[in-house]
């Protein structure tokens, strides 16, 4: 049993799209699996447990507190922390084994008296800005920074790496730019025998356009949720979504010309109207935006959400439609029959991101894992 709201996630499509990533990018190039903000809301410790066991050498994690969750629940994999940390955060980093990414010398070298005092070793990755901003070591100086940070006793350079800030666009320019500043200062620090041997760029934009982006290792995240930067974006890696998010109609009842419905009587009745409730709203990730514009799919047909949306549920009219049940499943986000509403094509029209529809999603929505793969080699056995 569970709360008749859920976000469905299948276990089967993030292994293929694994491996898809993998016959793209060759071979010859690491994974690092982008599981930070719980695997962009699909779960961090299934997608983890997956990732690891189909081949992916390092996970991708924003936070120490991420980190410290994952090691706790038994993850073992080396855990890159892409975010800034703190000083007092230091011993966190050295007790549950994560790889910190490196752009202060200062707090590098608080970090390197910590690693001594507790006689341990710790591998670290730099952080070049190549024209992201933020967080990181700036062009010019990484040479420097790296020469440095080389001399510090307790650390080793595992990794350097850049973010490619624009590779979802269609002007490549930028991109570009990035990806020969980022080969200039690797020429420079192999040419002075500073060994690293993690080096990375490319993030799922990059993967789709950018071969020479991908070094030795690349950093998918959104595609291997199965999505695209946008819905119009070339599909030209097959991959499959991960999530889709369903309800159930709790309550059915007619409305008749006149009468108003929600909050702030937005929606006017104006003909005898089956009006649909469904017990989830924008606690649980449904943009209140969506108000009175949104569509989901009932028995596989595309039915209007009309009125405001609450904070635990919201209405859809079902009117067109016969049979319809309490009880009956409702599609948000993914297929049923013959038709789709795709993440994509909701954060379009919300004028968003998919990274933003997929987080957004909360954490009192069950995550229900399903694997069609496993079922089927259960069944065949």
């Amino acid at each position: 049993m569970h709360r008749p709201t859920w976000a469905e996630i299948n276990l089967s499509a993030l292994r293929h799209n694994l491996l898809e990533i993998k016959k793209h990018i060759g071979p010859k190039v690491k994974i690092l699996g982008v599981v930070k903000a719980n695997a962009y809301g699909h779960g961090d410790y299934e997608v983890s447990t997956l990732l690891v066991k189909n081949g992916v050498e390092m996970l991708g994690i924003a936070l120490v507190e991420e980190g410290i969750r994952l090691r706790e629940k038994g993850i073992t994999s080396p855990l890159l922390l892409f975010g800034g940390f703190f000083e007092e955060q230091i011993d966190a980093i050295i007790r549950y084994n994560l790889t910190p990414t490196i752009y202060d010398l200062k707090l590098a070298e608080k970090l390197a008296n910590q690693a001594h005092c507790l006689g341990k070793i710790v591998k670290v990755h730099i952080y070049v800005d190549t024209g992201m901003g933020g967080i990181g070591v700036k062009y010019d100086n990484t040479f420097e920074f790296t020469k440095c940070l080389a001399e510090m006793n307790n650390l080793i350079i595992e990794g350097i790496y850049t973010h490619c800030s624009s590779s979802d666009d269609n002007n490549p320019a930028h991109t570009t730019l990035q990806i020969r500043k980022f080969k200039n200062i690797l020429a420079t620090i192999d040419k002075a025998g500073i060994i690293i041997p993690l080096k990375h760029m490319a993030n799922t934009g990059s993967i789709l356009r950018y071969n020479d982006s991908y070094f030795t290792m690349a950093r998918p995240g959104l595609s291997l949720y199965g999505l695209y930067a946008t819905d119009e974006e070339s599909h030209n890696l097959p991959i499959k979504p991960v999530m889709s998010l369903k309800t159930r109609i709790i309550h059915i009842k007619t409305m008749e010309p006149g009468e108003t419905l929600g909050y702030g009587g937005s929606c006017k009745i104006t003909r005898s109207t089956r009006v649909a409730t469904l017990p989830f709203g924008y606690d649980d990730g449904y943009n209140r935006l969506l108000s009175n514009q949104g569509m989901v799919l009932v028995r596989g047909n595309k039915v209007p959400v009309i009125g405001r949306i609450c904070m635990d549920q919201c209405f859809i009219d079902v009117t067109s439609l016969k049979n319809v049940s309490v009880g009956d499943e409702v599609v948000v986000y993914g297929r049923q029959g013959k038709e789709t509403i795709s993440i994509e094509s909701v954060a379009k029209q919300r004028k968003t991101i998919p990274y933003e529809i997929t987080c957004n999603v909360s954490n009192r929505v069950p995550r229900i894992y399903i694997d069609e793969d496993y079922l089927s080699k259960s069944m065949s056995s």
